[in-house]
């Protein structure tokens, strides 16, 4: 059976009524209130045929007078209260969401209750051995949530490029365009056509709050805003977005208008790599990099070491902080952070700089978690030395003894400092389980203009 049967529900239960003045109500309310009858939608307190007295009914699991905890005996002595049995009567909209799979589900199957919402939408990801009472947990949800009218499963895996995926609706209408706001952005979308995650709501804040006014702001895969348009609203960014989905553009924009921010957010609809390409041709001096599409997001740091070391226009000088989302797995004999830093490094060719950021943000399967990563594009690159705009730049070189030397930007200097940072890169393990932000610089380095200032862009 596959749907739910209210019916079952319907029931009368004998419990202990108690017959009460009206002004010994409250303070019994407040004193006895764990041994009332709690049931939703249910009033323990009603009114009798006296008007001066109440009825107060008692929990089920005090089937006697006997029952009766002492101190309760005591009070109902003291104020000649009259104890009565009495009828009730219960139904579906008495039951919580619990009570109510703990009836319907086999005792093998587990009850679902971790899911999203967004906006009128539950989005659940049922397990196999729940998946032929589906129908039945969806209406239960639906009927158990104040203002949700649709519940959705997630059918497979997120295998498209949009990082979209099948639904089917378990329960209520089948209106998907959703309505939420979040970090102080109003956001609408259809959640079939684009990637949402609401459990992303800190972590969207948390990038941003490392944001300044001063900075340019590159979302190589926005999605519709989430981190584009808190950082454009709350920090005042110049933001330049873009998403390979038409969808999501589409919604971008609406969402960018409406929130009053078109003059803040600058929208595209490009591969992520030709994204990039062009706001370097157009000489625009971003100074940090969003890239939020963990299951690829480490494959196209290679647009930023191909500009470095192939470009024929001058890269951003200093070189951008890539912020980059990322999932990592975990092996028996393998380090989370160490495994990220590598999977980085094997792509840009360099060694990440020592004053990096890395932490787990969540577990998104057994033995694998979502990963950011937060460092400046390493200046090693032999184009970099060559530009005659960059002669006023100086870069740090860090020692292994706390010392520090400012030279010009040439790229015997730069391969020095990368160098070095190699040596302090292997100190920087943070344990998982704590997620505390790993941030270590030079307590010498003055140059604010080629290092990370942990104080200025990123939280300790």
């Amino acid at each position: 059976m596959n749907v739910l049967n209210k019916e079952v529900f319907n029931q009368t239960k004998k419990v202990l009524g108690l017959i009460v003045s009206n002004k010994l109500v409250n303070g019994f309310s407040k004193q006895f209130k764990s041994y009332m009858f709690q049931s939703p939608k249910f009033k323990p307190i009603v009114s009798t045929d006296n008007d001066d007295k109440k009825m107060i009914y008692l929990c089920d699991t005090l089937k006697k007078e006997t029952d009766i905890p002492d101190q309760l005996k005591t009070f109902i002595k003291e104020n000649d209260i009259k104890v009565i049995e009495k009828d009730i009567s219960l139904n579906y909209n008495n039951f919580s969401y619990e009570q109510v799979l703990k009836t319907l589900l086999p005792k093998d199957v587990g009850i679902p209750f971790s899911f999203e919402r967004i906006g009128h939408i539950i989005h659940v990801n049922l397990k196999d051995e729940q998946l032929p009472f589906k129908y039945i947990i969806g209406q239960a949800i639906l009927d158990k949530n104040i203002q949700v009218k649709t519940v959705l499963n997630k059918v497979g895996e997120i295998d498209t490029v949009f990082r979209t995926f099948k639904i089917e609706i378990l329960a209520g209408e089948p209106d998907l365009v959703a309505e939420i706001k979040e970090n102080e952005c109003i956001f609408r979308f259809n959640f079939e056509e684009v990637y949402w995650n609401s459990r992303l709501q800190y972590e969207h804040m948390e990038l941003v709050n490392t944001f300044k006014k001063e900075d340019i702001i590159c979302d190589m895969f926005a999605g519709v805003g989430p981190f584009a348009l808190p950082a454009a609203k709350i920090k005042k960014c110049k933001v330049y977005a873009n998403d390979l989905n038409p969808s999501s553009v589409k919604y971008m924009k609406e969402n960018a208008k409406t929130n009053r921010l078109e003059s803040k957010v600058e929208i595209s609809n490009l591969d992520a790599r030709d994204f990039v390409k062009s706001l370097v041709e157009k000489s625009i001096p971003f100074t940090h990099v969003v890239m939020n599409l963990p299951s690829t997001s480490i494959e196209f740091l290679d647009v930023f070491r191909d500009i470095f070391l192939n470009s024929t226009i001058p890269p951003p000088i200093p070189p951008p902080i890539i912020n980059c989302y990322t999932f990592t797995k975990l092996d028996e004999s393998s380090d989370l952070i160490k495994d990220t830093i590598k999977n980085v490094e094997n792509v840009i060719g360099a060694k990440v700089p020592s004053d990096y950021v890395c932490y787990e943000v969540r577990d998104v399967a057994p033995k694998k978690s979502m990963m950011r990563i937060t460092f400046r594009m390493p200046t090693i690159l032999p184009y970099v030395g060559s530009l005659t705009t960059a002669s006023t730049t100086t870069t740090p070189t860090t020692s292994n003894t706390n010392t520090s030397t400012t030279t010009s930007t040439t790229s015997t200097s730069t391969t020095t400092t990368e160098s070095t940072n190699t040596n302090n890169s292997a100190n920087n393990v943070e344990d998982k389980n704590n997620k505390k932000r790993n941030s270590t610089e030079d307590s010498n380095e003055t140059n604010e203009t080629d290092s990370i200032d942990t104080n200025k862009k990123l939280k300790n």
